[in-house]
């Protein structure tokens, strides 16, 4: 259905209505698939149609077409009126974006036909989406009541809603959330003057929360924003049973912050509206809750991080544990986190994905003392919480690698002089920082004086062939220094690699398992489980530790990786089982193409962070994925899992 005379004029209305930039014309005739002079006359047509409701197309000159108003008011409202063609809703991400929007900010029905209308897509396709949005909203306790003499329209708590609507609208995009470059937050709470609240709250809050996260503080605001937009609009709470108790220099703060808000916006803010504040406030500012009540926990805290460093002693022989830096922020951070459940608070981790997918060794020992925790003292951590703890693994683990990194001893053999061996030196130090721990250039006569069993060097580059059977002399051809530079990376990555004493039979040929057609997680993991089995390798509970593992967080990676692995004492012998399944996979609703099976023995914790660490850079690069795709063999797998960031 088009309003202009035909389709493709509301296409560019909407192209043009959508894009935060000037238009070139070679765009918008790429996207209509018609000539450049087809647009100028359809940009004439539009503008005989839109110049008496407030605005016009313009050419900015070397940059595009915009719209350009000169009553926005007028044709916000001639353009509400009206279908505005698919060209936002040509993908389901797109129409779900929509009816996430659509449904959380209305307050009547909405019929059935005018869905079909507005996205222009059939009854099948609407169920469809519909069923995505119902899904969507399910994690908010919010359904959709659907009349058929009505439509359909969104009920639930209060509370959901509002939660629904950050999360949901307001976070859509998280770099736009962050830098506030989003127009969502003004057009849900258009009845409230946005620059006017923001200058009260940068006034009257800002500088007293102290929060060094943008993200936690854009919480607050928004929050505190569509609370003043919902309860003017006559969407009050009707229960909150949480109690917030906030310190005692901040509470003339935010109730000076309240009497300024209800002059300003004419509105009355309930007891129960302004607990809600205090809890908004709280759960991104834990430090600002009084807890002078509960002495326990800075106990109950030093208790837990004791706890955890036991705990990472079982999981790791790695001494960064005792790195005083992650003491002393695991401590503060768990004090505020004990803070937060006084509240019954969760505060989300927008970078959950992010730690999981570039942190996972990390993340999995943050699991692993969860469980310790939630046995000890029935205290549970949610996924987002356990991110965080990972997080501060991370950070010591990269501190530790830094101070620990091995270094190469490096010998120059060149027969030409200083000039071009100190010439290959230098590119070697750009091309490979922070990699030797001495370089040393050498003739080749001196060379041949040094007493070869004192492996005084760890790799000798030469530009003149050497009639010596060694595995760690490179030649390199000088007229072609850059392909030189690739033959250095490979055996910089093979002495590093051999130093790491790969733990020996951890990946065999036989675990090594090709599906060719489609499967589930359901079908691969009894598969694996009996061979394992069958194998002596494992015991029977293996594979319910398995799935006590997928309870707690799933072990999908980067979207076509997973790492499944059992919690507890199953495994007999330890062994990585890889499965590679060109087809896919059907896990955790989404479809993988990896499957590594971690099968390790609690007493032998270096052979999991062994197997992360080679499983890193396979798990972050598509090419290194296409390229298992295209060959699925064991011995592709190898080669990909000794690729090094030198190559």
């Amino acid at each position: 259905m088009s309003f202009f005379d035909y389709q493709r004029l509301d296409d560019i209305v909407n192209l043009l209505l959508n894009k935060k930039e000037a238009v070139h014309i070679n765009e918008l005739s790429s996207y209509c698939s018609v000539s450049d002079r087809t647009i100028r006359s359809d940009i004439n047509t539009i503008n005989d149609y839109i110049k008496d409701h407030g605005a016009h197309v313009i050419l900015i000159r070397k940059k595009g077409y915009v719209i350009e108003y000169f009553d926005k008011k007028a044709f916000d409202e001639f353009w509400s009126h009206q279908d505005t063609g698919t060209f936002l809703f040509t993908t389901s991400e797109a129409r779900l974006t929509f009816l996430i929007r659509l449904f959380l900010t209305s307050e009547e029905f909405i019929s059935h036909n005018y869905l079909q209308s507005v996205l222009f897509v059939s009854q099948n396709t609407l169920y469809s989406d519909l069923r995505a949005l119902r899904q969507s909203l399910t994690g908010y306790n919010l359904k959709i009541q659907n009349k058929s003499n009505l439509g359909y329209k969104v009920l639930g708590q209060e509370q959901d809603f509002r939660s629904a609507i950050i999360d949901l609208i307001f976070k859509n995009n998280f770099t736009e959330y962050l830098t506030a470059s989003t127009s969502a937050e003004k057009d849900v709470c258009s009845n409230i003057n946005y620059d006017q609240f923001n200058k009260i709250y940068e006034e009257q809050l800002s500088k007293e929360i102290f929060i060094d996260s943008d993200y936690f503080q854009r919480n607050i605001f928004t929050s505190l924003l569509l609370t003043v937009s919902r309860v003017k609009a006559g969407h009050t709470l009707s229960k909150f049973e949480q109690s917030i108790r906030l310190s005692q220099h901040f509470k003339p703060v935010i109730n000076q912050f309240i009497k300024i808000i209800e002059k300003q916006f004419d509105l009355k803010l309930s007891a129960i509206e302004r607990s809600y504040i205090n809890f908004c406030i709280a759960e991104n500012s834990p430090h600002l809750i009084d807890d002078s009540a509960i002495n326990e926990n800075q106990e109950l805290a030093e208790n837990i991080l004791e706890l955890i460093h036991n705990t990472l002693q079982k999981l790791t022989d790695s001494n960064w544990i005792d790195d005083l830096t992650l003491e002393n922020n695991l401590l503060e951070h768990i004090k505020l986190f004990l803070k937060i459940q006084t509240i019954k608070g969760n505060r989300n981790n927008p970078l959950l994905n992010t730690v999981k997918n570039n942190f996972p060794y990390a993340f999995d020992l943050a699991i692993g003392c969860s469980r310790e925790i939630v046995k000890r003292y029935n205290i549970h951590f949610t996924e987002d919480e356990i991110s965080y703890i990972a997080l501060h693994f991370a950070n010591a683990i990269e501190r530790n690698s830094a101070e620990n990194h091995k270094q190469v001893s490096l010998a120059i053999i060149c027969g030409t002089g200083q000039t071009l061996s100190s010439i290959i030196e230098a590119k070697i130090k750009r091309r490979f920082p922070n990699t030797f721990s001495s370089i040393e250039k050498l003739s080749y006569t001196t060379f041949l004086t040094y007493d070869k069993s004192s492996n005084r060097f760890d790799l000798i580059v030469s530009t003149i062939p050497i009639r010596e059977n060694s595995s760690k002399i490179v030649f390199i051809d000088i007229n072609d220094l850059d392909a030189s530079m690739t033959q250095i990376g490979n055996k910089i990555n093979e002495l590093v690699v051999h130093s790491i004493n790969t733990p020996e039979g951890l990946l065999s040929a036989k675990y090594f398992h090709v599906i060719h057609e489609k499967s589930t997680k359901e079908d691969v993991l009894s598969y694996l489980h009996t061979e394992l089995l069958s194998q002596g390798y494992v015991k029977e509970n293996f594979l319910t530790e398995i799935y006590e593992r997928e309870s707690i967080s799933s072990t999908i990676i980067s979207d076509s990786v997973a790492l499944p692995h059992p919690l507890g004492d199953a495994v007999i012998t330890s062994t990585i089982f890889p499965v590679i399944a060109p087809k896919g996979i059907t896990w955790d609703s989404k479809l993988i193409k990896f499957v590594f099976l971690f099968a390790i023995k609690a007493e032998e914790p270096e052979k999991m962070e062994f197997i992360y660490e080679r499983l890193l850079d396979f798990i972050t690069s598509e090419k290194l994925q296409a390229k298992l795709l295209k060959e699925p063999t064991f011995d592709s797998l190898l080669s990909i899992l000794v690729k090094n960031k030198h190559q």
